[in-house]
């Protein structure tokens, strides 16, 4: 009874095969942990651990495995030995640009009758201050920066001239999401 267990245990062990490797950027050679291994057409699959070393068992008819990750370009190899290195390339990616206006309607900035002012990283990390805030001011037009001289006094942004119906025209930042009051 065990031989024939035993028997039986080798012929299911002969069906699937192990395939490890490697994989790294194209850019600079590093490992790339998480990337997904999958065998194509199948739902057998793995992750890359923290030295982008991966390891899978496949069935013997496997012929391709897909390696993808998030801003990498996916690669689908054929599968030839039981060593297979990967390097992934990344993916650039064009946005278009996009105003978001008032209730979180979305346009493009070309189809819009009013004049639409942008200032990026680049300007505002280029004034030297404690303060990013305090780097905005003269960049942008309706938009007048008060600095509170006091000890421990804060900046305000305010937009548009002091008055409106709430009594406050400073600016709400929202960063990542999160709004800063």
């Amino acid at each position: 009874m065990l031989a024939m267990l035993n028997i039986g245990l080798h012929a299911v062990m002969a069906q699937t095969r192990e395939i490890s490797g490697t994989v790294t950027s194209a850019e600079d050679g590093s490992s790339i942990p998480g990337v997904s291994v999958s065998v194509k057409g199948t739902t057998l699959g793995t992750i890359t651990n923290v030295e982008g070393n991966y390891r899978i068992k496949v069935p013997q008819n496997a012929q391709v495995l897909v390696f993808s990750f998030v801003g990498m370009q996916a690669r689908e190899i054929p599968v030839t030995g039981n060593t297979i290195n990967v390097q992934l390339e990344a993916e650039l990616v064009g946005i278009n640009e996009v105003v978001v206006t008032a209730l979180g309607i979305s346009r493009e900035k070309k189809s819009l009758g009013y004049s639409v002012q942008e200032v990026g990283g680049d300007e505002v990390s280029q004034t030297k201050s404690d303060n990013f805030i305090k780097s905005l001011s003269g960049r942008v037009s309706g938009v007048r920066v008060q600095n509170n001289t006091n000890f421990g006094g804060s900046t305000n942004a305010v937009i548009r001239g002091q008055s409106s119906l709430t009594q406050s025209n400073q600016a709400l930042f929202a960063i990542d999401g999160v709004f800063l009051f």
